[in-house]
């Protein structure tokens, strides 16, 4: 996947498109007890407290307009003071919780206007919390200090959300004995939780923290319990799509996808099907169900453009790129030339500008390539007149500019190219995001590698490990290490001097470095990366047999993933390895299993590749 190939808009994560966290989930709980409840067990202003409160709840789940998010925060008021009056502090604390997420979608709904909404959902927050530890209510404490942590998530101050998230999981454990609708409270607290360690790149302990949430979920049996297993699930596949499990990520999805449909939340799940969708396109042979979900993701997102501002667009981009990979080129072109007619607001038309360049690079047939520079200089010229899109959108198009030079065989183009990409850094450094700085490395390094400089690619891609190495991305520094140690072959390569050996010593040494920290972490796909780096490097070093062994293990890991391609990948290696040993008939059928491979991973290009490999054995 190339860097310039965003799935998400500029600025945004995967996490993003489910969007602010709308509910707790709990209507279809309140609904039951109420239903259930006799005059005797709740009074009649409980009893229509807690069919206010649902009212609310299902509100703000279907909400397409502002006006009727507004009312959805009033009827939670008014079911917060019900529950006050009768005495139900539990639930009150429920009630004020649906207040403050309806101040946050009011605030993600009005953009740059909506900042007096946050201010407002902190400060009602803030006052809750300390009316909680004032009269020592440990589980009106854990609500607010969990509606603390989403809150300090929706401004970026991480490390605090995540110190008020693990304060607030450790007062529901104070808790003690509680009603059903107060155990959700320990369920959702591990979400937030695992929500934070995502963002903060911390996949592994997030997927902990999924998993613990079912857990929780399957020991409860909690008939609400609907919404949170589709956000675990919808936290899985987020934190697998950032590993590139795409196997696993497949799996996670479909078993959410029903859980979501039963809540009613929309943009749970339009997030889920196109997670869905990115992981089948990426995963290869299975581009047609890619069409289709992104397709329904697309369809879902449009029906609520309140909170979904770009992320239709994403999705029309991923079918368009889906549909090509299925050689459906006029059914792509079609679907964008529809939606450019009906774009509306500067971001939407960009991505879907984005989208036509993206299209045009792949289909690269006469003149495609000069109407894809025109359609981009004309983006990058909206975007640098316009200051209602951040700096991040400006530094995506110049990677896209430049991946368009880069895609021409001509040095002066390349040079060109490398130039756009230096700029696109420029603008993300300047930006303070080191994230998507690291990310835009990857583009330089490109074209320093084209241009016959390994060495200074090698250098920019450490400092894109020390950029993940500062943010605590275990698993992004591994990549980056990875990275690193292939450039340095390649530098070792293009030496015939004596520091020829030396650079590759010190790649050996990185992509050690790189397998451990990916087992650490237990992204096998990131050590099965790391044994097929290795394996080049042993056959740089002329010993075949040690080679043999890594290609092995590679081909291990991605067949227990299920990523056909990557298995051909591994098993070619492995051929190589056993040409190297004089061994032709291993070697063989080695070939005639890669073939085997790229057919079942439907990629025809690599298919065809793997044939001709064949063909030589």
């Amino acid at each position: 996947m190339e860097a310039t190939e965003y799935f998400v808009p500029p600025g945004c994560d995967f996490l993003d498109a489910a969007g602010e966290t709308p509910t707790d989930g709990l209507a279809q709980l309140f609904s039951l007890e109420a239903d259930a409840a006799t005059p005797e067990q709740r009074s009649r202003a409980a009893r229509a407290a807690a069919l206010l409160f649902s009212l609310a709840e299902r509100a703000l789940l279907t909400a397409e307009r502002v006006e009727e998010l507004e009312k959805a925060q009033h009827t939670a008021v008014e079911a917060w003071h019900l529950f006050m009056a009768d005495g139900d502090f539990h639930s009150a604390a429920w009630s004020a919780r649906t207040v403050i997420h309806a101040l946050r979608a009011r605030s993600c709904a009005c953009g740059g206007t909506g900042a007096r909404f946050a201010a407002a959902a902190v400060a009602l927050a803030e006052e809750e919390l300390r009316r909680a530890r004032l009269s020592g209510d440990d589980f009106g404490e854990a609500c607010f200090l969990m509606s603390m942590a989403e809150l300090h998530c929706d401004a970026k101050n991480l490390d605090e959300g995540l110190r008020c998230a693990e304060a607030a999981s450790a007062a529901f454990l104070r808790c003690g004995a509680i009603p059903a609708t107060a155990a959700a409270g320990r369920v959702l607290v591990v979400l937030v939780l695992g929500e934070l360690q995502v963002r903060r790149y911390q996949f592994h302990e997030a997927e902990a923290a999924a998993q613990q949430a079912l857990r929780l979920l399957d020991a409860s049996e909690d008939a609400g319990a609907s919404a949170c297993r589709a956000r675990a699930g919808l936290l899985l596949g987020v934190a697998g799509r950032l590993q590139q499990k795409h196997a696993a990520v497949i799996a996670s999805t479909k078993e959410a996808i029903p859980w979501a449909q039963e809540t009613g939340d929309l943009r749970l799940l339009a997030a889920l099907m196109y997670l869905l969708a990115s992981s089948s396109h990426s995963l290869g042979g299975r581009f047609r169900a890619a069409a289709a979900a992104a397709g329904e993701a697309q369809r879902l997102w449009e029906q609520m453009e309140l909170r979904a501002s770009g992320w239709a667009q994403c999705a029309l981009s991923l079918q368009t790129q889906a549909l090509l990979a299925e050689t459906s080129h006029d059914a792509a072109k079609e679907a964008l030339r529809q939606h450019m007619r009906t774009a509306r607001g500067p971001g939407p038309r960009v991505l879907l500008r984005d989208a036509w360049v993206q299209c045009l690079k792949r289909l690269d047939g006469p003149g495609d390539r000069e109407k894809a520079h025109a359609i981009s200089d004309k983006t990058l010229a909206t975007l640098q007149s316009t200051s209602e899109l951040s700096s991040a959108w400006e530094a995506r198009e110049l990677e896209l500019i430049a991946s368009i030079h880069v895609k021409s065989n001509s040095w002066k183009k390349v040079e060109e190219a490398c130039k756009w990409a230096e700029q696109a850094k420029q603008k993300l450094h300047g930006s303070g995001d080191k994230y998507l700085e690291a990310d835009a490395i990857p583009s330089i390094a490109k074209c320093y590698i084209l241009l016959g400089r390994p060495s200074d690619a090698a250098s920019v891609l450490s400092e894109r490990r020390q950029l993940f190495r500062e943010l605590g991305a275990r698993s992004r520094e591994a990549e980056a290490m990875l990275d690193l140690a292939d450039a340095l072959c390649k530098e070792q390569v293009s030496r015939v001097d004596s520091r020829a050996r030396r650079f590759l010593r010190d790649a050996f040494q990185i992509c050690q470095e790189a397998l451990n920290a990916f087992s650490d972490v237990g992204q096998e796909t990131g050590m099965a990366k790391a044994h097929l780096l290795l394996a080049d490097i042993y056959m740089h070093r002329q010993e075949p047999s040690e080679a043999e062994h890594e290609a092995r293990q590679a081909e291990q890991l991605y067949r227990r993933a299920g990523e056909s391609k990557k298995v051909a990948k591994a098993v070619r290696k492995l051929g190589f390895a056993c040409c190297e040993q004089d061994r032709p008939s291993a070697a063989a059928r080695c070939a005639s299993e890669a073939v085997v491979f790229c057919r079942k991973a439907g990629d025809r290009y690599a298919t065809a590749e793997m044939l001709s490999w064949e063909a030589q054995h």
